[in-house]
């Protein structure tokens, strides 16, 4: 299997994807992959899906996929890093830091693959289309302000596939149980991951016009855990996420996640994970450049 860098902060391309280009790789970037012409299969860490024209997937680093289709589609391939929502950015001069907003846009990155390849609603396609055309333009063209429209245009489809993912999910929760709410609960403790006082189990409560004891009762009997075990392990996810793909120091992420200190996020990682945050990232980096080498070599 290939693993496939990328050396800018965003590249966008226009792809004919054969039996080479569609053949098992993974990146170690985000990828948004939208079909312009053509239709097959696409296949995401074992699961397949069908796509045609106005379809769109998403890659995060570290996904295998393949393409199978005939006759050869053509995709846009949109390739970006999360460092293009930074200010801090040498590739980019004339961006605006959008880095907090990011931080909502990880909602995707943790509940992507619950939803069926597809993401995008029938109702958002034209407009989809339109900011992807967008895209494609600006490459084209060497005019004022292009970086910025680049970045502004690839976080409006970020927000667009975040919030189908949201509804995809809810609708999937009311096949399965039109009373339970455990859904709602649990994105609204996702999009306010970083909010101390608001994940405190009695705002929570709160916010759902509940009280705490019932709701505590009602979330671990629908989902078999606790409040505070579920926020735990989502933070858990979110710390991985970003030992892997960012360049944040352990106390920068224990700061902005409302741990004590490095040492207190540490004690919490390697409950979960058997392991400290360091070494867990060493580990990621020394395996990523392994898998690196033999494909180069």
């Amino acid at each position: 299997m290939r693993t496939k860098q990328l050396y800018k902060t965003v590249e966008v391309t226009i792809m004919d994807v054969d039996k080479v280009a569609g053949a098992l790789h993974s990146h170690h970037y985000f990828q948004l992959a939208y079909v312009l012409e053509g239709s097959g299969i696409h296949t995401i860490n074992n699961n397949s899906f069908e796509f045609a024209p106005g379809d769109a997937f998403l890659l995060v680093p570290g996904d295998q996929h393949s393409f199978v289709a005939d006759p050869v589609p053509k995709f846009c391939m949109i390739d970006f890093t999360q460092s293009l929502f930074s200010k801090n950015n040498r590739d980019l001069d004339d961006v605006s830091d959008l880095s907090e907003s990011f931080k909502r846009l990880e909602y995707i990155f943790h509940n992507l693959h619950g939803v069926n390849g597809k993401i995008i609603r029938e109702n958002d396609k034209a407009v989809f289309n339109a900011l992807i055309e967008q895209l494609i333009s600006e490459q084209n063209k060497d005019l004022p302000f292009g970086k910025a429209i680049t970045q502004n245009v690839i976080f409006l489809l970020l927000n667009l596939i975040a919030r189908n993912i949201q509804q995809t999910l809810y609708d999937y929760s009311l096949r399965a149980d039109a009373k339970n709410k455990t859904h709602n609960i649990t994105a609204y403790i996702q999009h306010n991951i970083y909010d101390r006082e608001a994940i405190k189990v009695e705002n929570i409560a709160a916010h759902f016009g509940l009280s705490e004891g019932h709701l505590s009762r009602y979330f671990r009997q629908q989902s078999g855990s606790s409040i505070k075990e579920y926020i735990t392990r989502y933070k858990m996810e979110i710390i991985s996420t970003r030992l892997k793909f960012s360049d944040l120091t352990i106390s920068e992420i224990a700061d902005e996640l409302n741990f004590t200190d490095e040492s207190h996020l540490n004690k919490a990682f390697k409950n979960t994970f058997g392991k400290t945050a360091k070494q867990f990232r060493n580990e990621f980096a020394r395996t990523s450049s392994a898998t690196y080498s033999n494909i180069a070599g």
